[in-house]
């Protein structure tokens, strides 16, 4: 007999594996470690090659830590550290934070991330390749579907493989 797995497990499985190979990477390389408040400052400055990926995947994390407590105060700092790079850059990192929000985040955590003006709400997650109405379907979240659908967020044909 062969144990099944939920999707959702598995997602959550393979987020929390990639997150914690990623932070090994980082300690690994003398990066900061994720969530320590104060960084050295020549990686604050730094926003090219390796380094770049590691402060991206550091401020997501945090990002994603403060905004599922309702800091809106932090999450804004750390809006405002990802102004030094490219727009792509912001916009996948705060649209994967809102995808990873959706489950079980606060709503008006949900709406920060709305209002900055880089949610790519067109955008599926990588692991799941489900979108935002997806994502809030699938966990119960008639509150974020409402949300959605108030932005005009709809829901994308599915991919046919």
């Amino acid at each position: 007999m062969q144990p099944v797995f939920n999707r959702d497990v598995i997602a959550g499985l393979s987020d929390s594996a990639a997150s914690n190979l990623l932070e090994l990477e980082a300690w690994i390389n003398g990066d900061e470690a994720i969530g320590l408040p104060d960084a050295p400052d020549d990686t604050q400055t730094s926003s090219k090659g390796s380094g770049s990926q590691t402060m991206l995947t550091n401020l997501e994390s945090d990002l994603f830590a403060v905004l599922s407590q309702s800091d809106m105060s932090s999450a804004a700092n750390i809006v405002s550290q990802l102004l030094a790079h490219s727009e792509d850059e912001r916009k996948t990192t705060i649209t994967t934070v809102f995808l990873r929000t959706i489950a079980d985040g606060p709503l008006d955590s949900l709406k920060f991330l709305l209002d900055t003006g880089f949610v790519d709400t067109a955008r599926n997650d990588e692991i799941t390749d489900r979108g935002c109405l997806h994502e809030a379907a699938i966990t119960g979240r008639l509150d974020v579907v409402k949300l959605c659908v108030e932005q005009g967020i709809i829901a994308l044909k599915p991919k046919l493989t």
